[in-house]
């Protein structure tokens, strides 16, 4: 599974506006719920433990990517 996929079911987006200029301001389902739940699938999916300021930080598609890039996933 990819990290576009990730958004868009998390978000119940369409997977073509995914991109990593989005951003937590732009996605009105993005909430401090679905905020962890993008933060435990994402964990499942790429086998990582992000650190608390990893998931503090997050606020773009762009941010997941560069917190995975971290852990060495390349997404």
């Amino acid at each position: 599974m990819t990290l576009e996929k990730i958004f868009a079911e998390v978000f119940a987006i369409p997977e073509s506006s995914v991109a990593d200029t989005l951003e937590l301001r732009q996605i009105s389902s993005w909430d401090s719920m679905s905020h962890m739940f993008l933060i435990t699938r994402i964990e499942e999916i790429f086998a990582v433990q992000l650190t608390g300021d990893e998931i503090a930080d997050m606020k773009s598609v762009g941010d997941a990517r560069r917190a995975l890039q971290a852990h060495a996933v390349a997404v």
